[in-house]
């Protein structure tokens, strides 16, 4: 009888321990995590976020729930059939050309922020606030510009930039949840809307390089003509050398023919003067007349004596008249 109480009495204590010890959760919250504490008999939730470490707490009557704050891609990179990304965003650009666009949120949420975020939307808010927000404002970007645009490249930062802060300012209800950066990985385009853009891009290049080749035609233009014109002032200023020098030259031959004609009418005029002293010291013209002619006779002359008179006994003698202008003769 005793030991049948006793052995009542060590299941009862068993079944006590059993029971307090299946009451007790415990709760292991990681430097990236905290846990929001919610009161199930009373239906409220602790604002007071726990942080790092083991916690425990009677699971009858609270429940402990642990939240990743660290900084996190959304989606995640994840694959559906086929290898396709479940989160790859079907979209419409203002022309109304299909893209799909590989999106990737990067976010945090605000600690401190953590408990109202669970009362207003719970543990699933990814799948019930932040994704309908990023497909929502992803579409509105995109659809402010062209296929066209978007195909080149040039506006990825842009529409990156656009999609940060217009999902920032959506989600402001939310102040837990903090979105810090928009990546776009790439655009995927349809195969008829690739092979118009790269037929385009063809014709272009082709354009351009008709371009270049009209710009270097001119250009080889622009210098033949640089050469003509180097040519026709170089002809130009030959032809004007060589007029000037025959110019030089005809001066030089007229200066030439004035002296000459100077000196010559100096030497005429030097011998008239000669002339008219020679006839002054001379005594008249006859007697030049006769000298000159005296001075140009051959130089072997003969003097003959002329008989006069009766009886051509006398001779008339000549020599008087000539021997004085023929002296010079004679001494020859």
């Amino acid at each position: 009888m005793r030991s049948a109480a006793l052995a009542a009495v060590s299941f009862l204590i068993l079944v006590v321990v059993l029971v307090i010890v299946g009451t007790i959760g415990i709760a292991n919250v990681h430097p990236t995590e905290v846990a929001v504490e919610v009161d199930k008999v009373a239906g409220k939730i602790s604002q007071v976020p726990l942080g790092v470490g083991y916690h425990f707490y009677n699971r009858w009557f609270k429940d402990l729930v642990i939240y990743h704050v660290a900084a996190q891609a959304y989606p995640r990179d994840t694959l559906g059939e086929g290898g396709r990304k479940q989160y790859t965003l079907p979209l419409k650009t203002n022309d109304g050309q299909n893209v799909n666009v590989d999106l990737t949120i990067i976010y945090a949420l605000a600690p401190n922020e953590v408990p109202a975020l669970h009362q207003q939307v719970g543990i699933n808010y990814e799948d019930q606030i932040l994704l309908p927000q990023i497909r929502s404002e992803a579409r509105m970007a995109i659809g402010r510009y062209s296929a066209e645009q978007i195909y080149q490249g040039q506006l990825r930062d842009e529409i990156q930039e656009l999609l940060r802060t217009q999902l920032s300012e959506a989600l402001s209800k939310y102040p837990a949840i903090r979105v810090q950066d928009a990546l776009i990985r790439e655009f995927d385009f349809s195969d008829a809307f690739e092979n118009m853009i790269e037929r385009k891009k063809l014709a272009a290049q082709e354009v351009e390089v008709n371009k270049n080749r009209a710009l270097a035609q001119e250009e080889e233009a622009k210098r033949q003509e640089a050469e003509a014109r180097g040519m026709k002032l170089k002809v130009i200023q030959e032809a004007e050398g060589r007029a000037q020098s025959a110019k030089i030259e005809a001066d030089a031959e007229r200066y030439k023919l004035e002296q000459e004609a100077a000196g010559k009418l100096a030497l005429f005029k030097s011998e008239a003067e000669g002339k008219r002293l020679l006839t002054e010291a001379m005594g008249g013209g006859q007697n030049v007349v006769a000298f000159e002619f005296a001075r140009n006779l051959a130089p072997k002359l003969q003097i003959w004596g002329i008989p006069v008179g009766e009886n051509n006994t006398s001779l008339m003698d000549v020599s008087g008249v000539f021997g004085k202008m023929f002296q010079n003769k004679k001494g020859e």
